[in-house]
């Protein structure tokens, strides 16, 4: 019943945001916010926090609080995984955690929210930066996965803000700043290390060798500081043994997730890796190849950025993608698209008026609340478990459809001025 009625929610929540922009466009308001606007956005916010699946703050009091604590006192225990939920990253980062960890698990949680929610802030006052600022509330504001990531205590949405500062880092040069924010954000979310392999196809050697060195460094002083073993031990539980198998839990979502949703049952609460045969790992090779190729193929008909909205662009795609080919991408990764989602309501990322439907529904796919159903009946509940519950895969590959579009129309317009430049 609650699944139903966090959809109802957000169907009012959306609903609420048509209204909202409708009114003020047609009345020339500000950025300011009615009172009518504010309590409408206070509520719905409550609600979807409340109806959100997931206990709350689960992933900071059983995964982050824990480590912050043991990577000083018991380095060992690290890993401990006998509370349900672990700790994924290298040692060093458990750091970061510290400070958190200095209080009870419900303190350290509460503060632990604030400072998330002061970065979501400092994110949205960027994404508002020349685009519709009511428009982009009411984004953030419906963002399902964004509500998972804060509800669960995670770290996800504190990298948006990260994500916009390296963009605009790249596409204006500033090669060390961006290389050492892209590295972070890989050592906090490993998929996102997808982007060194890009800026070297790319010839931004500059911002590669300071993504690697920052990498590089960071793990030298984790080995340093907390011993080779330990390191050892996370590769092959994090990186080897869960990322090479298959899971089948409802908040996976990636092309693995999306296979093991379509070719399994009865794993959707299971966050262990399950036992699947070589045509699960066939398929998911050929699907992350198909991924990767069109990225591929839409960069080299580009050919190399000659603007910032390129730039925002190309970086947006490898973000999607890193993403959808992430051996295990949670559904509050999806909160990241927002950047390249207010790119798209900006103006700076191109978009055909036949395909704002498609845009449309793609932000609403990975819009939705986080939450799971258990539909009555054995066809609706086997569509639901093999096909319906992957709608943020769906949503995040016709994201991806949509920036190559964007990228390749940004490359024609780009082509012709340079042309129209040298004939002038």
């Amino acid at each position: 019943m609650s699944a139903w009625l966090a959809y109802l929610v957000h169907f009012l929540g959306t609903a609420a945001a048509v209204f909202f922009i409708s009114w003020r466009r047609r009345r020339g308001l500000g950025d300011r916010l009615s009172a009518a606007e504010g309590t409408a956005a206070a509520v719905i916010a409550g609600l979807l926090l409340f109806l959100t699946s997931g206990p709350l703050f689960i992933d900071f009091i059983k995964a982050y609080h824990h480590a912050g604590r043991a990577i000083v006192t018991a380095p060992a225990t690290l890993y401990d995984c006998t509370r349900a939920q672990c700790f994924v990253n290298i040692p060093i980062v458990a750091l970061l955690f510290t400070p958190f960890a200095a209080f009870d698990p419900l303190t350290g949680a509460v503060l632990f929210t604030a400072a998330g929610l002061v970065a979501l802030g400092a994110a949205l006052r960027r994404l508002t930066l020349g685009a519709p600022a009511e428009a982009v509330w009411w984004l953030v504001l419906l963002s399902g996965p964004l509500y998972y990531s804060v509800r669960l205590g995670n770290v996800t949405h504190f990298l948006l803000v990260l994500f916009i500062a390296a963009f605009a880092a790249v596409a204006r040069g500033r090669d060390p700043s961006a290389g050492m924010l892209l590295a972070a954000a890989a050592l906090i979310k490993p998929p996102m290390a997808i982007f060194l392999p890009y800026l070297l196809l790319r010839r931004r050697f500059g911002a590669a060798l300071w993504m690697g060195a920052s990498a590089g460094a960071a793990v030298a002083v984790s080995i340093g500081l907390f011993g080779l073993a330990l390191h050892r031990y996370w590769f092959h539980e994090f990186v080897i043994v869960h990322g090479s198998e298959a899971l089948g839990a409802y908040n996976v979502q990636s092309a693995g997730g999306f296979l093991a949703h379509l070719l399994t049952r009865g794993h959707l609460n299971d966050w262990y890796p399950i036992q699947v045969g070589g045509p699960f790992h066939l398929l998911r090779a050929v699907m992350v190849a198909a991924i990767l190729g069109a990225v591929a193929e839409a960069c080299r008909r580009a050919r190399r950025p000659r603007s910032d909205e390129a730039w925002e662009a190309e970086l947006s795609i490898v973000l999607a993608a890193g993403i959808l080919v992430a051996p295990i991408a949670w559904t509050h990764y999806y909160a990241l698209l927002i950047v390249p989602i207010a790119g798209f309501l900006a103006g700076r990322l191109p978009l055909a008026e036949r395909a704002r439907p498609l845009l449309a529904l793609a932000v609403w796919l990975i819009s939705l609340p986080v939450v799971m159903f258990g539909l009555q009946g054995r066809l609706a509940n086997a569509l639901y478990e093999r096909i319906l519950v992957s709608h943020f895969f769906a949503g995040g590959v016709l994201i991806l459809a949509l920036l190559i579009a964007a990228r390749l129309a940004i490359a024609s317009h780009d082509r012709e001025a340079h042309a129209a430049r040298l004939a002038g």
